[in-house]
């Protein structure tokens, strides 16, 4: 199956899901973005509250309505 429903990847840097294998996983699904926390390991919404909303707006306003 694939998705076909526009994603966003995210992860931080210092992620046990690291950016790379997250930006890979990203190119498989069409219409994705990807997008690196660079200050949060994996909770990115309580390490980096504001660029995590900033950045979870800006992908939801970019999708059609």
């Amino acid at each position: 199956n694939q998705i076909h429903t526009p994603s966003l990847f995210t992860c931080g840097r210092s992620d046990e899901a690291t950016p790379k294998p997250t930006e890979y996983y990203a190119s498989l699904a069409p219409n994705s973005d990807f997008h690196v926390f660079e200050n949060s390991a994996h909770m990115p919404g309580v390490e980096e509250p504001q660029a995590f909303a900033n950045t979870m707006r800006e992908f939801l306003n970019q999708q059609p309505r």
